[in-house]
């Protein structure tokens, strides 16, 4: 394993390995003399354009230093135990197509990927724009002081030490992500916001930590591939970021668990036909102004669902994220078994923008949709709790233990 310093410049490593060698007596022959310690190599910014493998030379603190926002366009293999530090900006733009992208360190020599000078958003970060091979990967391995600036200059703004571009069509992007630590960077830390379901990725067993903004922006047709083994608190915003871009779930079967921190939702979120969405136990989303949750079919035989499985030991918390308002739920249409149980729904105002519809209730219904209601607490309404739109709206509506606490109006229709 690399004894990984961090040195304030690497003439004091190679002076103190001059007086370490000084101090030893030429008398003592039973001490082993000490290696020399070396310096990093310095790669060329078209260092990348061709296919290369980075080794970890254990008489190196640093094995490499990269000076500029470089192009990865060959394959690019990163050996466990590799150091290499970013100047300032400076980061890897990995445009491969097909080729292979591997960072592969291992639980006792991680690759590390930091800057020359420690301190947060120093060097620019990871961006993957054209990413196809499926054997992708960054496993082991530590991002630190990254996210000095955008990683795109113009929209689709992309940002963080780490961003995947989203793409439409085939083939699709594609990269695992296992065991990797995104440490004390300058803005976001990993930016997912514009991939869809057509991406192939994975995340398990991640540390997302002292970052300058959220751990995690993700669409939330892509929100399910994260999970508990991961761990996303200690950032200046310790929210989960579903993002507005990508807000359908359809011709899925997803669950959103429970994490480490509140999901933090910016728009719509709509299971849409052939989609499923199940809420877990635990799980606390927090809504922007604008934002809501909706169950709406279009086709029959509108195969949709919304599940929200609170308990009575770990219930489901859904509230705004400025403390007075959000949107809330509406349901149409849809004929599956969608249920909320166990579950605290506060200061949800009934305005949902697509439809021009404000001031209606918490849960909104339209066209008798299917909705089973039981052990449910609603907060601070200044509107309705249920709003029911059209003919006999809560046709197919059953209710049991529910809670009202400061709520306007417990039924309502129009």
């Amino acid at each position: 394993m690399k004894n990984y310093f961090k040195p304030t410049s690497y003439l004091s490593l190679l002076i103190c390995s001059i007086l370490l060698l000084a101090s030893c007596s030429s008398d003592d022959e039973d001490i082993e003399p000490v290696e020399e310690l070396l310096p990093p190599i310095v790669l060329e910014c078209d260092y990348f354009s061709e296919d290369r493998v980075l080794e970890n030379d254990t008489n190196r603190p640093v094995d490499y230093i990269i000076s500029c926002w470089t192009n990865v366009e060959g394959s690019l293999r990163i050996e466990a135990g590799v150091v290499i530090e970013f100047e300032n900006h400076a980061g890897l733009r990995v445009n491969l197509d097909n080729k292979v992208f591997e960072i592969k360190g291992t639980a006792t020599d991680p690759v590390i990927l930091t800057g020359t000078s420690k301190q947060k958003g120093y060097w620019r970060g990871i961006f993957l724009t054209e990413a196809h091979n499926p054997n992708n990967l960054i496993e082991h391995t530590v991002i630190e002081y990254a996210g000095s600036q955008n990683l795109t200059s113009s929209s689709p703004v992309y940002e963080g030490s780490l961003a995947l571009r989203g793409v439409s069509g085939t083939p699709p992007q594609a990269l695992t992500l296992n065991h990797v630590e995104i440490i004390n960077g300058g803005s976001v830390g990993l930016d997912y916001h514009g991939i869809s379901k057509n991406a192939s990725i994975s995340t398990s067993n991640l540390i997302i930590a002292g970052n300058e903004d959220v751990p995690v922006k993700v669409s939330a047709e892509m929100a399910h591939f994260f999970d508990n083994t991961s761990s996303y608190t200690g950032n200046a915003s310790d929210f989960f970021n579903i993002t507005g871009s990508y807000y359908e779930i359809e011709d899925q079967t997803v669950s959103w668990q429970k994490l480490d921190v509140p999901y933090l939702v910016d728009s719509r979120v709509s299971i849409g036909d052939d989609g499923h969405l199940s809420i877990e136990e635990g799980v606390e989303m927090q809504f922007k102004a604008g934002a809501y949750l909706q169950a709406y079919g279009f086709l029959p035989p509108y195969n949709l669902s919304l599940k929200i499985l609170g308990t009575e030991a770990d219930p489901v918390h859904l509230k705004a994220h400025n403390g007075t308002n959000w949107g809330g739920i509406q349901f149409g249409f849809t004929q599956e078994n969608n249920i909320i149980s166990h579950t605290v729904i506060e200061h949800a105002k009934g305005d949902f923008p697509v439809g021009n519809i404000q001031n209606s209730g918490a849960i909104y219904m339209h066209a008798r949709p299917k909705l089973t209601v039981e052990n449910t607490i609603f907060r601070n309404l200044e509107n309705c709790a249920f709003y029911g739109y059209s003919s006999n709206p809560f046709e197919n509506l059953t209710t049991t233990n529910l809670t009202f606490d400061n709520v306007s109006e417990e039924w309502c229709e129009e």
